[in-house]
């Protein structure tokens, strides 16, 4: 991206101009921001051609045509003014680098990442052919590259089939390369056209190279019209289709039905793309999280009786703050995610989550019909006698009998719970089942549990898993089966695909109330350290970008997992004098880390992530956990006022205080309950939940669910601030808001 230039305008309608994505000679694309957040790439048409009637005719039928485009690998158009005095476009943003780029950089795609592309291409190709248009320019610059798949984009030239009078002969309207042998002679085209040039564009994944080679355009035309392509260097399991594909006749072409068919068999299971391609993409991605000239998000440093208002009045008191005290435990709180306004008084960090990624769902028919649930309100008829209410089924996988069984078996309480509340309600328009399998954390049976589910023609949702390693393992046998997955513990930003949501904030954004912190005191040297896991990877990757985006000096330490002298890493970070220390690994080294802290005579601010969030770092670290912050994205049932009345009913019907992630399982269950009521269908098939699951905003007892309906991510902050005192974590507030 490239700064705006004194030309630009800073905001285009509701829209916040934060760079320049490129330009060409009919106007400029630009990034903006949505008053919602959400990130958009804009087309502003330039002036001159605007004043042109025939022109404004032309782009004011463009994006009429281009908005009855809506597949998942294809970029849709989300707002446009053809009446403004300077005309513009905009649609989804998507981070990813072109394939040009991509290929261009670290050289061809593996056959079987060419295979999926080429599968999801055809199928953006047939939407695009569905609603009666023309792509007219596929090539690898219009080709962006996502974790779970590519995104066509670029339909400004794209025309209606039946469209006579903006196609002439003798006009070249495409890329050369890329075009067909008709365009190349301007003759009319249809479907088949854009056929050929998927065939190019694969031809390039595959060896990096253009089949019809390089050189002055009239060349390159030539060859395309006359001469055979060159696939020598194309692997032979590709060559059958993309032979076929590039056949001179467009009546001897597959269609796109035929191209997405052929290579479908190889969109299931692992990464389609090669490691540093999807690390590039992160990376993208990260970039677009620290965005500069950004809406700055204020906070007062000090409460109501000024800095530390918290109960010790210590140093942290001040910047963070809690939910609104929700209501009973089905009611959930009120929406948490705004953040209170003080302007003036510091500067401040701003971040924001950008890409976007379509999904499609599928999977099989789970009719609703009768049956019955141990809790109460699930008998098989209704109280007045009539025919039962129909039937619901969710499933829980979790850890209940493995390293994380404490956390599992509150998962399933606390669903059960759900369960029970809900039946017991007389407008219940059907019962819910709940079905919970034990995957003991292991892969294996993680997996296992899925094909349990998957065979319950009932059970339209699931709800798991307690470990990373086990969600990993089962998230690809739940795209297979087509099964909804909503996670509340995992928020691995590896795991986007089609079926997943992710019911927390990604491991990457559980730091922006960290730097709200730090710019809300100005620290602005920070010694940030990860563990040398994925996991310490995201926590930090994320923060590191932010601040030295803004300014900040960091010191990027790791301290790999396991590391036995830990005293002579805490004395060499604190050497160096930092003004703050942030720990982006798990509970057990984090524990011994404080201990050495203590010893380096450390005294400043030490912030830990999610993993730390855990009773063992506290009984690990002993006295020296006092004072440390910890940011989590779960709600407390023991501190959080909005999680209290749940934590109530749960105590008294187990005799026991829930663990963490229970109110969060109890809150996926309504989530699920409520989408499902909201639909008013008897006959409920996964296939329709999970987009309805992607739109459904719902207001927990924990926080307020909302996801990417792109992607399955959550969207808000949703963390949870603490810090240690006596021995315990105390609850000191949310997503930058006070107590």
């Amino acid at each position: 991206m490239e700064p705006l230039r004194s030309t630009d305008p800073a905001r285009i309608a509701g829209y916040r101009v934060l760079g320049r994505l490129g330009a060409g000679g009919m106007g400029v694309v630009l990034l903006g921001r949505s008053p919602g957040g959400a990130l958009v790439a804009i087309k502003l048409i330039r002036a001159e051609y605007a004043d042109d009637t025939g022109f404004r005719a032309r782009f004011r039928r463009e994006v009429a045509i281009a908005r009855q485009v809506r597949n998942r690998w294809a970029v849709p158009v989300v707002d446009a003014d053809t009446e403004a005095p300077a005309p513009w476009l905009a649609t989804e943003f998507v981070p990813g680098p072109a394939l040009s780029e991509a290929v261009g950089g670290g050289g061809p795609l593996p056959e079987r990442g060419v295979r999926a592309l080429g599968s999801m291409l055809a199928e953006a190709l047939e939407a695009v052919h569905t609603a009666g248009l023309v792509h007219r320019d596929v090539k690898p610059g219009n080709v962006l590259l996502g974790l779970d798949g590519p995104r066509l984009i670029d339909f400004g030239i794209a025309r209606a089939l039946d469209d006579t009078v903006l196609t002439a002969t003798d006009v070249i309207v495409g890329s050369p390369g890329f075009l067909s042998p008709e365009q190349a002679q301007g003759r009319r085209i249809g479907p088949a056209s854009d056929v050929f040039s998927l065939g190019c564009v694969l031809v390039y994944a595959a060896t990096g190279g253009r089949p019809f080679g390089t050189g002055p355009v009239e060349a390159m035309l030539f060859r395309t019209v006359h001469d055979p392509a060159e696939l020598g260097a194309l692997p032979p399991g590709l060559r059958p289709v993309v032979e076929a594909c590039l056949s001179k006749a467009p009546e001897d072409r597959p269609t796109t039905a035929d191209v997405r068919q052929a290579f479908a068999e190889d969109l299931s299971g692992g990464s389609w793309l090669p490691g540093p391609v999807t690390h590039l993409i992160a990376e993208r991605s990260a970039r677009m999280l620290a965005l500069p000239d950004i809406d700055a998000t204020s906070l007062d440093a000090g409460g109501a009786d000024g800095p530390g208002s918290g109960s010790d009045g210590g140093q942290f008191g001040g910047p963070f703050g809690g939910p609104d005290t929700g209501a009973g435990t089905g009611g959930g709180a009120r929406d948490t995610t705004a953040v209170s306004a003080s302007p003036g008084r510091r500067r401040f960090l701003a971040y924001v989550a950008g890409g976007a990624a379509l999904a499609a769902t599928g999977g099989t028919t789970a009719w609703l019909v009768s049956g019955g649930d141990k809790d109460p309100g699930g008998k098989g008829k209704g109280d007045d006698g009539k025919t039962a209410r129909p039937e619901l089924h969710i499933g829980l996988q979790a850890d209940l009998s493995g390293p994380s069984a404490a956390v599992g078996k509150g998962q399933d309480r606390a669903a059960r719970l759900a369960v029970a509340e809900h039946n017991a309600r007389g407008d219940a328009p059907f019962t819910l089942r709940l079905t919970t399998v034990d995957d003991k954390g292991e892969e294996e049976r993680a997996t296992a549990a899925v094909r349990r589910f998957a065979e319950d023609p009932l059970l339209v949702a699931a709800i798991g898993a307690t470990g990373t390693d086990a969600a990993r393992e089962a998230l690809v046998a739940y795209d297979e089966a087509g099964l909804p997955l909503l996670s509340v513990v995992d928020g691995d930003i590896r795991h986007m695909n089609r079926i997943f949501l992710c019911a927390r904030p990604r491991n990457d954004m559980q730091m922006l109330p960290v730097a709200q912190f730090l710019g809300a005191y100005e620290i602005d040297q920070v010694a940030l350290v990860d563990d040398g896991t994925e996991y310490g990877r995201q926590t930090t990757r994320f923060l590191d970008t932010g601040l030295r985006g803004n300014g900040r000096t960091v010191f990027a330490e790791t301290v790999r997992e396991g590391t036995r002298d830990l005293d002579a890493e805490a004395e060499r970070i604190a050497a160096k004098r930092p003004g703050a220390v942030v720990y982006g690994g798990g509970w057990r080294d984090a524990g011994r880390f404080a201990k050495s802290l203590t010893k380096a005579g450390f005294l400043g601010p030490k912030i830990a992530t999610q993993a730390v969030h855990d009773p063992r770092f506290l009984a690990e670290a002993g006295e020296d956990a006092a004072g440390w912050l910890v940011v989590s994205t779960a709600a407390d049932p023991a501190s959080v006022p909005s999680v209290h009345p749940f934590a109530a009913a749960y105590r008294k019907r187990f005799d026991h205080a829930p663990p963490l992630f229970a109110a969060e399982a109890y809150d996926a269950v309504g989530l699920i309950a409520s989408c499902a009521e909201k639909l008013g269908r008897e006959k409920l098939t996964r296939q329709d939940l999970l987009p309805a699951l992607r739109t459904t905003s719902y207001k927990g007892v924990s926080k307020s669910y909302a996801f990417e309906s792109a992607n399955g991510m959550y969207t808000g902050t949703g963390v949870f601030i603490y810090r240690v005192e006596r021995g315990r974590f105390r609850y000191i507030g949310m997503d930058g808001r006070e107590v």
